[in-house]
């Protein structure tokens, strides 16, 4: 897709929205960063967030909305727990999850998101936990005035979305409901507001609301889907989430201070037929049956200053308290387990950064120094540096970085107080990362940008059979790769834009083969203005062969698949139609072992705006 540039906003967002401490436009960051505007996110609408991020480059989501399942995100060769997913502002991971705080990106709304901003690689000291990227997705922030939209499409789509918003308050409200409900469903709805006013001149002040709520049902993981399974009873997931922040900015005469405090809580309740045994696993998988109840308090506040033309400087502190409950049971057939258990972590974090300029030359350092201390255990610090220089070609506005960050984050509850399988003694997972890049300037020609990077993850945990079966600290991953991006507006406003990933994943101590990661993500993207208020954007996408394992069929490799989507949209006055075909040539893949991907959809969205 094509690159955004970063604008400057009176909102609160930059203390989030940044990869770093200190605020910098995608195009001037070390990091490989991605931002989806209004404009982008348009051709989308009805479509759902794991939709939109699997075609990026570099980003691959197993599973999808209409599929029903647990849609988790694999980032540079690391696994879906090693990626943070912020919703303004708000870390929306969840440790009582099986699959090691990874978010399920089915259960979140499209149509209340205005941007996305992704950004690949260990984010930065203000995002520890990081430690393979993050994506944070911004609510509507409509202007004064209305708006509403409503999209349908094949295999029971449908979704609608509502917004009001005076001078200094929004309100805003969403549906979505997709697939056919025999291979799966997923519907989720969501409400958001919002207040924010400049009490003083240099005083500002934000308080946010948002709720989701999410019911999914689909095949099991390692079942074989549709076309294998056994057992054909699915999987039923509900969660319901709720976050509240309160977010303050005071500018004085030099600097400014930010300060949030926020809560997040989710409750979610699991019940699994489970997976009759197959080739790769006689015994198969057993039903569960699990409720969890998650709640996370934050207390943040940073302080940014300029030094002079020659840079800037930028400090923080952060205490955050975590409370988990998992109550579930495992039913074997002859006799039921009970599984529960109770977790409280506290997390107190000092970090700092800093950016220095002199001539052509900009170098940023930063550090991040962490203690943790989970409930009955002994204290845990962790210190985090991330290192970057950068340096100006010329005249012409291009400009080469490199860059090197370490970062960790701490085994989640699920994997530290399982009763079964938990491990009280597990370490934190860790990661390096390394970069060189060139970038062309935002406004050349084709602005253009070529990252060459190298991920090592280390004591990552991992399933040992045993006995006794438990979680330990051994496995490794290395990735190194190429991503590229470029974009070229043509004399006739023609919009083209190019993305893609060169990728090599492995594990150099079993030499196990990983799921989900293909060697080659390439895109390419066109915008055709059509004449009086029509326009065409046609997005081509190739996702390259995926190892995978079931139960039923044992290890298999998926074959790659090349889709093309199109989209037409036609302006009202305050109107807007937007007539789609997704997968216009009908590619005929498959998403997960036995699961195929969705096909060929019509789909047909109308959205207002009355200001």
């Amino acid at each position: 897709m094509p690159q955004a540039a970063a604008t400057p906003t009176r909102d609160l967002d930059t203390l989030h929205v940044t990869a770093g401490v200190l605020p910098a436009a995608p195009a001037d960051a070390s990091q490989n960063i991605t931002v989806l505007g209004p404009d982008e996110l348009l051709p989308w609408r009805g479509r759902s967030v794991a939709d939109v991020l699997a075609a990026q480059a570099g980003l691959v989501v197993d599973r999808s909305a209409r599929g029903g399942g647990f849609g988790a995100l694999y980032l540079r060769g690391a696994d879906p727990s090693h990626v943070v997913i912020l919703v303004d502002g708000v870390r929306q991971n969840d440790p009582l999850s099986s699959r090691g705080s990874a978010v399920d990106l089915n259960t979140l709304s499209l149509e209340r998101i205005e941007r996305i901003e992704i950004v690949r690689g260990s984010a930065s000291v203000a995002h520890a936990e990081a430690i393979a990227g993050l994506v944070h997705l911004h609510t509507r922030r409509a202007a004064t005035g209305a708006s509403a939209g409503v999209a349908i499409g094949g295999d029971g789509l449908r979704a609608m979305h509502a917004g009001l918003s005076g001078q200094d308050w929004s309100l805003a409200a969403s549906d979505r409901e997709d697939g056919d409900g025999r291979r799966g469903f997923q519907g989720v709805h969501a409400f958001d507001a919002a207040w924010e006013r400049d009490l003083l001149p240099a005083l500002t002040l934000r308080a946010a609301f948002g709720y989701s709520g999410s019911e999914g049902r689909g095949f099991p993981d390692d079942s074989g889907g549709p076309r294998h399974a056994v057992l054909r009873t699915l999987d039923e997931r509900q969660a319901r989430a709720r976050q509240f922040s309160l977010q303050a900015r005071y500018r004085p005469e030099v600097g400014e201070i930010d300060a949030q405090w926020s809560r997040f809580s989710r409750v979610g309740e699991e019940d699994s037929p489970g997976v009759a045994g197959g080739l790769r696993d006689p015994f198969g998988l057993p039903a569960l049956a699990a409720e969890t109840d998650y709640r996370r308090d934050d207390l943040q506040a940073t302080w940014r200053r300029p030094l002079g033309e020659a840079g800037e400087f930028g400090a923080g502190v952060l205490h955050q308290r975590e409370h988990g409950r998992y109550d579930g049971r495992i039913d074997y057939g002859f006799f039921q387990a009970p599984v529960a258990f109770a977790m409280q972590r506290t997390t107190d974090a000092a970090y700092a950064e800093l950016r220095w300029r002199h001539a052509a030359w900009t170098a940023q350092a930063g550090l991040r120094h962490e203690r943790r201390r989970d409930a009955g255990a002994d204290t845990e610090d962790a210190t985090q540096p991330m290192l970057s220089l950068q340096r100006r070609a010329g005249t012409s506005g291009a400009h080469w970085g490199m860059s090197f960050s370490r970062s960790s984050r701490p085994p989640s509850f699920y994997a530290l107080g399982h009763p079964l399988v938990g491990n009280p003694a597990l370490r934190l997972e860790r990661a390096e990362h390394h970069e060189l890049y060139y970038a062309t300037a935002p406004d050349a020609a084709w602005p253009s940008r070529a990252t060459l990077f190298r991920a090592r993850y280390r004591d990552l945990v991992d399933f040992d059979a045993g006995p006794p079966p438990r979680l330990v600290n051994r496995a490794r991953i290395e990735a190194e790769g190429l991503e590229w991006r470029s974009a070229h507006r043509f004399g006739n406003d023609w919009r083209l834009g190019l993305d893609g990933t060169w990728m090599r994943v492995r594990d150099p101590v079993g030499g196990v083969v990983l799921r989900y990661r293909p060697r080659l993500q390439a895109g390419a993207d066109l915008t055709l203005p059509l004449g009086g208020q029509h326009e065409l954007s046609l997005r081509l996408h190739h996702l390259g062969r995926r190892f995978d394992s079931s139960i039923p069929t044992g290890d298999r490799w998926l074959g790659a698949t090349t889709t093309l989507d199109l989209a037409l949209r036609r302006q009202w006055g305050p109107a807007t139609l937007l007539l789609a075909l997704d997968d216009a040539t009908d590619a005929r893949g498959e998403e997960v072992i036995g699961l195929d991907t969705p096909g060929r959809r019509l789909r047909l969205s109308l959205h207002w705006d009355l200001q």
